[in-house]
């Protein structure tokens, strides 16, 4: 009798949770469901994108509002650009003007969102000491190494023009970044390389490195719209989460303001995330410039015209390209 007794309670308070276990499991796999991935890439020539990572309030943040983050690295903005918008590539990405002209020139599905400044120095075209190379003229006829479809190879060509040269007379050597800086301290492969930081700061530490150009020295007081770099998303990818991309961008400029008032601390950062020395990066942030974050707007489109227009001139990409083509930019302050 006891026994039926305790049995028929057991089951009438089984029956009476059981309504609430339901929904909260109904609840918690809602929510689940819900829960979107974004992938963004990052790379060593965007230090604010690593920050953003490594620091953990951006993934926080959007945690918040349903999302969950996924970085992956890559070697170069090309290479991050092909990955955007592919079923297994990423969602948002950033780095040099030049790779995102690439891509409207392809028609690929990509939208510049945001654009950050252009640093004054650290991106620049660099010879060995004992080379007895002394300026950019002295490269006509000369091998010269750098990594397609990125800012350093319009930087080459502006200031090749500055000195009285074209692309054609030089022999461009198309290499990674990390078989050029192989390459570059042994010596002999290349007379000159093209390149950004931190591995303009890395060659410069590991062999006695003269800066023959860089983006100051070739752009001047226009550096900042000239040589900036965009943080771009894809089309679709836009579309359907415009908040999520106005909430990444607010907080890249929180990284970026951090990175600007402190060099030595991200320096630490970015090493361990790289696996690369600290005196390297802090040079790099050092002379990184204000690399501030600002919206897409005509004015820094009048120059990304003028980088389009040098690579369509030298048969670099296939067609002229409408840069103020709205399909191909966003004003995240509109």
């Amino acid at each position: 009798m006891f026994k039926n007794k305790t049995i028929k309670c057991f089951f009438k308070i089984i029956l009476a949770i059981f309504p609430f276990v339901l929904s909260i499991f109904i609840s918690t796999n809602g929510q689940a469901s819900k829960t979107k991935t974004i992938s963004i890439g990052y790379q060593s020539g965007m230090p604010v994108l690593t920050i953003a990572k490594e620091k953990g309030d951006l993934a926080k943040t959007l945690e918040k509002k349903g999302y969950k983050i996924t970085w992956h690295y890559f070697n170069s903005t090309s290479d991050m650009i092909d990955a955007t918008g592919n079923a297994s590539g990423i969602d948002f990405g950033g780095g040099g003007a030049t790779a995102s002209i690439f891509a409207q020139a392809s028609n690929k599905d990509i939208v510049n969102v945001a654009a950050q400044t252009g640093a004054h120095h650290g991106s620049a075209i660099i010879t060995r000491k004992n080379s007895g190379i002394k300026s950019i003229k002295e490269l006509k006829g000369k091998k010269v190494a750098l990594t397609k479809g990125t800012a350093q190879q319009y930087l080459l060509v502006e200031a090749l023009k500055k000195a009285g040269l074209h692309y054609s007379d030089i022999k461009p050597v198309y290499m990674t970044p990390s078989d050029a800086l192989a390459a570059y301290k042994k010596g002999g492969q290349f007379a000159a390389w093209a390149i950004w930081d931190p591995l303009t700061a890395q060659a410069q530490k590991s062999a006695g490195t003269k800066v023959l150009a860089d983006n100051e020295s070739v752009f001047g007081k226009s550096t900042d719209r000239q040589f900036a770099a965009y943080f771009f998303t894809s089309a679709t990818f836009l579309k359907n989460n415009r908040s999520a991309v106005k909430v990444i961008i607010s907080e890249l400029k929180k990284s970026a303001t951090w990175y600007r008032k402190n060099p030595k601390a991200a320096a630490k950062l970015l090493s361990k995330a790289y696996n690369t020395d600290f005196a390297s990066l802090y040079v790099a942030a050092k002379r990184s410039g204000s690399r501030k974050i600002i919206p897409v707007n005509k004015q820094l489109l009048t120059s990304y015209k003028s980088q389009a227009d040098v690579f369509y001139d030298l048969n670099l990409i296939s067609r002229k390209i409408n840069v103020y083509d709205q399909k191909y930019y966003w004003d995240y302050e509109k």
